[in-house]
């Protein structure tokens, strides 16, 4: 993805999940149905996960 694409998590769960960005102290909260959204200003490969259930849920956005 580009510099300044912005990222849309959308929870398809019964129950919440989070979205944390490293290098971002916000943690994003999304109950069923919700959305959350982080623009990435900068190139790099950004590590993220669910703060509630970081054992499985993660993965990696990279920005050219």
């Amino acid at each position: 993805m580009s510099t300044g694409s912005t990222v849309t998590w959308t929870n398809h769960d019964n129950f919440t999940h989070s979205v944390q960005v490293q290098g971002e102290s916000e943690v994003h909260m999304m109950r069923p149905g919700e959305t959350a959204e982080v623009t990435f200003s900068a190139p790099g490969t950004f590590n993220y996960l669910c703060t509630l259930h970081a054992q499985n849920m993660k993965g990696t956005v990279l920005v050219s």
